[in-house]
């Protein structure tokens, strides 16, 4: 491994870190300032479009939106996945919402015949057998079909989002800039949230606007380190690598938030990663897919 190499990875790595601190603030936001998910997305997003304006400034690139329609499908669905993921970790706890928005690979790889023209291999098909064998573990009680909750179906839909998000963001690869798709989200976002984050007040206490601000922070950070270390290592490598997210993740919910998974879910957890990364191998998913997915995910 060379040093450019190294520091790829190192940087990947990083941004997980970066993105589960995001995911632990928004959750501490809710918890100990009283401040829902409207209010959360909303300041990650100004973040957000602040950072991007002003490294296209400090770069002299202006921001230039070729392809838009794949642009508004990439910014409306990937924002709708980021509300939904702000929500769950509220309601069903952060291990669980995460593993179940992090099914993106394999939505994305069971919509790009539909959507892109892209063909299904059989190894994609046994991935999704797998992911729903543990997604009925983590989301099915016991013998009590009637005891799935809504919310988390919810979050399985973010997941759904998240993979349309995923295939805009391969096909603007070929048009747009990494600045103009990442701006399209958090503009959307806005958009979307702007109205119920409004009406909620910016009567925030101290405390509420430091984990609201440790939010944008940490969302992008991870982000930026993520689009550089892709300089360094391939998409499939970063995809895999971008798995630490739910891990992390998972941990926090455990022992930050004290949240009951069981056996059963932890088994689930387990099983649905192992077909979400086996669906991110290629030829299954093509590396320019796997890069997208892995720069897409809640960031």
């Amino acid at each position: 491994m060379n040093r450019d190499h190294l520091s790829g990875v190192l940087w990947t790595i990083a941004s997980t870190v970066m993105f589960s601190l995001m995911t632990l603030f928004a959750r501490l936001a809710h918890d100990w300032a009283g401040l829902g998910a409207w209010k959360t997305v909303e300041i990650r997003c100004l973040f957000s479009m602040g950072a991007v304006l002003v490294l296209s400034a400090l770069t002299h690139r202006p921001l230039r939106f070729v392809n838009r329609s794949w642009l508004v499908s990439r910014g409306l669905f990937g924002a709708i996945a980021v509300v939904l993921f702000f929500f769950a970790i509220n309601i069903i706890g952060v291990a669980k919402a995460t593993i179940l928005v992090y099914t993106c690979p394999m939505w994305a790889g069971l919509l790009s015949p539909m959507l892109l023209g892209d063909r299904v291999g059989k190894g994609l098909w046994a991935s999704v057998i797998v992911v729903f064998a543990g997604l009925y573990l983590i989301i099915v009680p016991p013998g009590d079909f009637t005891g799935v909750s809504w919310f988390d179906l919810l979050a399985l839909s973010g997941g759904l989002l998240s993979g349309i998000a995923v295939l805009s963001v391969k096909k603007l690869r070929e048009t747009d800039s990494t600045m103009a798709i990442l701006f399209s989200q958090a503009f959307f976002g806005w958009l979307i949230v702007g109205v119920p984050a409004a009406r909620e007040g910016y009567a925030i206490s101290p405390m509420g606007w430091a984990l609201l601000i440790a939010v944008g922070v940490f969302a992008v950070a991870g982000q930026m380190q993520m689009t550089y270390a892709y300089k360094h290592v391939g998409g499939t490598e970063g995809a895999l690598l971008g798995t630490l997210t739910p891990v992390f993740n998972v941990f926090i919910g455990l022992f930050m938030f004290n949240e009951e998974v069981g056996v059963r879910g932890l088994a689930g957890c387990v099983i649905v990663l192992a077909g979400c990364i086996y669906a991110a191998l290629p030829p299954r998913v093509p590396p320019a897919l796997a890069e997208a997915e892995a720069s897409d995910r809640l960031t």
